[in-house]
């Protein structure tokens, strides 16, 4: 026979007994005693903040019987069907498991709002980005750039410096127009890893330079960073990673003061480091095809980054795990089958339209 946990009271004002109840034969048996309360001797209330709490009260015998345990409610409405006292216990019992399914719905509705709030801030974000993008002066953007880069420890002097500074500055006299000044650097660094700031500033780690064989696998990196600068992609995706509330204040409040300029900085500051800046399929597409373009115009062959990428692959496979944190690039950039295939393509129509070989 089941029992409820419980407590008892009486009119000695003590603190109550902890016992065991059991309903048996018409009345609320205490365990381990001989005392036992008829159900037509008790009256039920019905309390607590969810109405789960029994108060079984007998003033014949001047003692009550609390328990939250409603499995005591349900026994009470099955053996007292037909009384006064069992309709109460049925009534009690039907309204907690009504509270407690408008609970479970409530919270149902809660949860699923704030992951549908969340689902749709996240796909709001590429959108927003690329809307409070537009609204930042690429003047601004050059000084944002400058900023993030003091912050790193960059080489202005050597011969590996000189050598992708002519390359860069190659590469970009071929640009129709631009609003940025390109800046072009050197970070030593063991990661295999290049990476642009807003506003043309780009950084080429020592390790990456010494892993292309040629002017050529340099030439494919950097013009593909040239064309995240044109295509804003490195402003986009910092601004996503500041989150929605920076993009909807940006957009409530636009960006012209010092103020604003001094809010967007500090949030960029506080970004994600941008050499490990992912970019949508789309993004990594558009850099491509802008660099390739740079490439062919300035007499590169154009299939240096593809090269490039291979090469690195196959020594990333060679070395296993221990390669991961080297090479960074190829986490960021990933150089899928079809992205080649595409890049091979369009090098193609842009030899054919420029009559090179």
């Amino acid at each position: 026979m089941e029992s409820y946990q419980a407590r008892f009271y009486d009119s000695s004002g003590n603190p109550p007994d902890q016992v065991q109840v059991q309903v048996v034969s018409g009345k609320i048996n205490v365990v381990g005693t001989t005392f036992g309360i008829p159900f037509d001797e008790l009256v039920l209330q019905v309390g607590g903040h969810d109405g789960d709490r029994v108060k079984l009260v007998c003033e014949k015998e001047s003692v009550a019987i609390v328990s939250e345990d409603r499995g005591l409610l349900t026994a009470i409405a099955n053996a007292a069907a037909g009384t006064e006292l069992g309709k109460q216990a049925a009534q009690a019992d039907h309204k907690i498991v009504k509270r407690g399914t408008q609970k479970a719905k409530y919270w149902t509705v809660v949860v699923t709002s704030i992951c549908a709030l969340a689902i749709t801030g996240y796909l709001l974000l590429d959108p927003l980005s690329a809307a409070v993008a537009t609204m930042i002066d690429p003047s601004f953007e050059v000084k944002l750039g400058e900023m993030l880069a003091r912050t790193e420890k960059l080489d202005k002097k050597s011969d590996s410096y000189k050598r992708v500074a002519r390359i860069g500055n190659e590469l970009v006299s071929h640009l129709d127009k631009s609003p940025y000044k390109f800046q072009f650097f050197v970070k030593k660094d063991k990661e295999v890893n290049a990476c642009a700031y807003p506003g043309g500033i780009l950084i080429v780690n020592s390790a990456l330079i010494d892993k292309a064989t040629d002017d050529e696998e340099l030439a494919g990196v950097i013009s593909h960073e040239i064309g995240h600068v044109i295509h804003r992609h490195t402003l986009k995706q910092a601004l996503h990673n500041c989150g929605l509330i920076t993009c909807l204040s940006i957009i409530s409040s636009g960006v012209g003061g010092g103020a604003d300029t001094e809010k967007l900085e500090a949030a960029f500051a506080v970004a994600q480091k941008l050499e490990s800046l992912n970019f949508s399929r789309t993004q990594e597409t558009d850099a491509d095809l802008t660099g390739l373009e740079l490439e062919v115009k300035a007499g590169y062959r154009g299939d240096g980054l593809i090269e490039f990428f291979r090469k690195m692959e196959k020594q990333e496979s060679s070395l296993g795990k221990s390669a991961t944190p080297l090479f960074a690039m190829l986490s960021t950039h990933p150089m899928s089958a079809e992205r080649a295939a595409r890049i091979e393509a369009e090098l193609k129509r842009l030899k054919e339209k420029h009559g090179k070989n």
